[in-house]
């Protein structure tokens, strides 16, 4: 079974944006996905809304 976690980030003039970014960057974000459990950790962008970063994550249950 899994169990999946989605998180809004927000910020102003781009921070959420640059957040997700230097997490990819700096190397965090492929440490985390290969955790054992985790299934997926990504990113996602709203089109309409350029101040906000949604991060689902997937990890099994243990």
């Amino acid at each position: 079974m899994s169990i999946v976690v989605n998180i809004y980030y927000r910020g102003e003039n781009g921070n959420a944006r640059k957040f997700a970014e230097e997490m990819e960057t700096s190397g965090t974000v492929a440490e985390i996905r290969n955790e054992a459990g985790n299934e997926r950790y990504e990113y996602f962008f709203p089109k309409n809304d350029a101040e906000t970063v949604l991060l689902t994550l997937t990890t099994l249950r243990r």
